[in-house]
């Protein structure tokens, strides 16, 4: 009954115009439909996907098998920071069985002509022949573009006809004008492939382009309608280039008064394999429904494997089964070579199934295939805090042996990622390859790293059970990110509830969200996951624009304008202070953080023009710069000579920043991760920042904002640090971002750093006014009886003489170890490191007085090309 069910919904697929009883498909029985996107209609008429661009004011088309967007025609309409002048284009296009849209936008004519104008229409007719009457609907969508001298009237039409599950987009070219044009008759598509597991059609020429997104199951068919044109494409990872070429030209000449038109039908799917049976069947080629069902050697369906279907060595398409282990396709008549992988495991390498398809069958062709000699066991985790109850955690499979390395789903993925899987709740259920495991189970550094060894029996269930202990006491301070991105910023595919589930897995406290030029929220995320109470957030934004990398400000909180063009956020200038001015007025006033993003110092505060001279700046942006971006942290282990010879402004930048507050900018420093993938993306880099509550739930945005600004920050990639400054014998102390005013000349400073047992430090040491003082620099290696094991690794009380007014910080950190696995690939190269704000002391009484000390070397200029 299955097999039969799947193929009769297969069948509806691939029939170009295939009648639906009254009722069926909820507000389709209507046929074709064309809807302005608005307030009242957005819920039950906006498509779903994490590439969808929508906004209010965008026109959908949709039948029973196809919803498309078309941007409204205005020039300030971007689908985002990267996806750009889409007025009038198609950015959303999605088979209505399809999980989401991978379209970021089909461009036609490349962009060579601005779309000012659209109309939309439906239209229902009857046509009676030989005393039998068929029904017709269409919806339309029209944009347009007025001719100028040199340049001809376009007329584009996006039309869904009855229920065929594909869109036409024809396009017009018309010469009014008095002299011969010649027009290309080209489009271009945006479709990001590079962290995806996406295919695209080989460059080349073809009657069908196609574009595919194996894991997130969308493709996408572009055919021509005209039969004396072909597609000839070419592709990089992000946008394809599709020009209709007669012969070997795409171009064609316009006399005055004259038109051409091409169309072409754009086939959305889940999988190429039904982009291609629609693309046949339109050509009038016979189908056979094919269902193919895959059971392991335990006999148990194999669900989310992909499926390649080969023809004379030529691949088909490729399609994934469903959770019983199905997937169901049509094939032509002929000779066909099925091969399978699950979880990065090639099951038929050495002996693909082949099946041959004679002649149409009623009921369609089955087959079934065993792969006896596979049989992944079951991994069933449940992963508790001291108290028994559940933990969020982060959970890494690194194989032993001649085991094979598990991949749950790229970098762009939710809860499997490559080889981690992210368990929101502490628990999940997860078949696995069987063989034998490091299992590393871990929820950031405030909590110790669980190890086990585990053997996953072929066949079996395999339990895994573990408590992550908060080893790590932070009392009165809080984890963050300020920084991180997904998929609506354009510039990555990530999914952003991954992001976030990313983030409560490293057990970041408060993630405002920051997508590239727009205003968004996690809000609805975390209510969907249930984790409202474990991560504090607040819309906000990164606006990115140019010079790079120097013109980004994250700002925060900002007002959320759901479904408006960039969430109702500001635009980018090509000034960096009037860009951050309008940061600053934005939302009448109100009050933010700003944080300016991976400055380059030099070019931001001493050399506007790069001319090698100081010129003081981008000088009316300093005074809007609440906190700044100076990771890498672990630079500041680094012999200073070392970072003043450094070639690179990144891993100068905390060098230029100690400058800076010499000369008397009082900008805390912060660092972020930037995450843009989530395999490992969030948690390498954190701030904890003094608060009034250790609670996520009861957290007060504004109070984080004020203490960040107040520099009552520490910055770290592991280690916990606390530093406070008094005078003797007095049981009042000062902490990071502090104004600590005394007479005496001698302080206390109290330094204490703890770690989880996966980290350690081995120095620590006091930097004032931006130098390290020789007195209080201690390492392991000569000062062991100041250091410990355990979680606290040092806890001393420090006589400091300070010659005058002096800003504090305190570092600490391990030269001779790095972080570790336990952080990914990338942010475990660095080693240990976590540095604070500066306390300012005032010995005089008259306010704390910059040094004016450059450090050794003249404040940063440098010439620019």
């Amino acid at each position: 009954m299955k097999c039969f069910a799947a193929l009769l919904v297969l069948l509806a697929i691939v029939s170009p115009a295939v009648a639906h009883p009254p009722g069926d498909g909820g507000h389709h029985h209507h046929g074709p439909s064309v809807t302005i996107l608005n307030k009242d209609n957005w819920d039950h008429t906006a498509p779903h996907g994490k590439e969808v661009d929508a906004i209010y004011g965008d026109a959908v088309l949709r039948n029973a098998h196809v919803t498309a967007v078309i941007a409204q025609p205005i020039p300030t309409r971007n689908a985002n920071m990267t996806v750009r002048n889409v007025g009038g284009c198609l950015i959303d296009l999605t088979g209505n069985g399809s999980r989401g849209d991978q379209l970021s936008s089909f461009y036609p004519g490349r962009r060579a002509y601005p779309f000012r104008q659209m109309t939309q229409s439906q239209d229902q007719s009857s046509t009676t022949v030989n005393g039998k009457t068929s029904k017709t609907s269409s919806a339309e969508v029209v944009v347009r573009t007025q001719a100028t001298k040199d340049r001809p009237e376009v007329k584009v039409a996006y039309r869904l006809e009855n229920d065929n599950p594909f869109l036409l987009v024809s396009t017009t070219f018309r010469n009014p004008g008095e002299k011969p044009l010649t027009v290309n008759l080209d489009d271009d598509i945006r479709f990001d492939t590079g962290k995806e597991q996406a295919i695209k059609s080989p460059n080349g020429t073809s009657d069908l382009y196609y574009i595919e997104d194996q894991y997130w199951g969308h493709a996408v068919g572009v055919q021509v309608v005209d039969d004396e044109r072909a597609i000839r494409s070419r592709s990089d990872s992000r946008y394809s280039v599709l020009e209709y070429i007669s012969g070997d030209k795409k171009d064609v000449a316009l006399k005055p008064g004259e038109t051409v038109r091409i169309t072409r039908r754009l086939i959305p799917a889940k999988n190429l394999l039904e982009v291609q049976a629609i693309a046949d069947s339109l050509n009038g080629t016979e189908l056979q429904p094919f269902l193919v069902d895959l059971t392991d050697g335990n006999g148990e369906p194999i669900p989310a494997a992909l499926v390649e279907i080969k023809q004379d060595g030529k691949r088909r398409g490729t399609g994934r089964t469903n959770e019983n282990g199905e997937l169901a396709t049509s094939l032509p008549a002929g000779k066909y070579e099925i091969n399978v992988t699950a979880f990065g495991v090639s099951l038929s390498r050495a002996n693909p199934t082949e099946v041959e398809i004679d002649a149409v069958k009623d009921d369609g062709v089955h087959q079934s295939i065993q792969f006896g000699s596979w049989k992944p066991g079951r991994v069933i985790a449940k992963i508790t805090g001291e108290n028994g109850k559940p933990i969020p955690c982060k959970v890494e499979f690194r194989p032993q042996g001649d085991t094979h390395k598990p991949y749950f789903g790229p970098e762009s993925a939710e809860y499997g990622v490559i080889n981690l899987q992210y368990a929101p709740h502490g628990t999940f259920d997860q078949k696995v390859p069987a063989g034998i495991y490091e299992v590393v189970i871990s929820h950031g550094p405030e909590f110790d790293a669980a190890t086990q060894e585990l053997t996953v029996a072929e066949g079996e269930k395999t339990m895994l059970t573990a408590e992550l202990k908060r080893t790590v006491d932070t009392t009165g301070w809080i984890s963050s990110d300020f920084h991180s991105h997904s998929s609506p910023s354009g510039d990555n595919t990530s999914s952003q509830t991954g992001r976030v589930i990313n983030l409560l897995c490293e057990h970041i406290e408060y993630a405002p969200c920051t997508e590239h030029n727009r205003i968004d929220t996690y809000v609805p995320i975390l209510k969907k996951l249930g984790i409202e109470d474990q991560v504090a957030t607040v819309s906000g934004m990164e606006l990115t624009g140019s010079p790079l990398p120097l013109n980004h400000q994250n700002v925060f909180p900002m007002i959320h304008h759901p479904h408006e063009q960039d969430g109702g956020g500001p635009v980018t200038d090509v000034s960096p202070e009037t860009q951050i001015e309008r940061i600053m007025l934005w939302d009448n006033r109100s009050e933010k953080l700003i944080q300016q993003n991976h400055p380059d110092i030099g070019w931001l505060f001493y050399d506007k023009n790069g001319d090698g001279k100081p010129d003081g700046g981008y000088s009316r942006s300093h005074e809007h710069i609440h906190v700044m971006e100076i990771h890498p942290v672990d630079v500041v282990l680094r012999n200073q000579k070392q970072v003043k010879e450094g070639n690179s402004w990144h891993q100068t930048r905390i060098f230029h920043w100690l400058q800076l507050l010499n000369q008397g900018y009082r900008i805390p420093g912060v660092v972020n991760t930037d995450a843009h993938y989530n395999y490992h993306g969030s948690g390498g880099l954190r701030n904890w920042i003094r608060t009034k509550t250790d609670d996520p739930a009861e957290v007060e945005s504004m109070d984080l904002v004020r203490n960040s600004k107040a520099g009552q920050l520490v910055m770290s990639n592991g280690p916990f640090l606390e530093f406070t400054v008094s005078e003797p014998d007095s049981d009042k102390s000062y902490g990071p971002g502090d104004d600590f005013q005394t007479k005496s000349r001698t302080l206390v400073a109290h330094v204490r750093v703890q770690c989880p047992n996966w980290l350690d430090v081995d120095r620590v040491f006091l930097m004032v006014n931006g130098r390290v003082h020789s007195l209080h620099d201690y390492r392991r290696s000569t000062h062991a009886d100041k250091f410990q094991d355990g979680v606290v690794k040092f806890d001393q009380e420090l006589e400091l003489e300070v010659a005058g007014d002096a800003h504090i910080i305190a570092v600490a950190g391990a030269e001779n170890r790095t972080v570790g696995p336990i952080m990914g690939p990338g942010w475990g190269k660095a080693k240990p490191a976590a540095l604070t704000n500066p306390v300012f002391v005032d010995t005089d009484g008259n306010g704390f007085t910059p040094n004016k000390d450059t450090l050794g070397v003249p404040l940063p200029v440098k010439k620019r090309r």
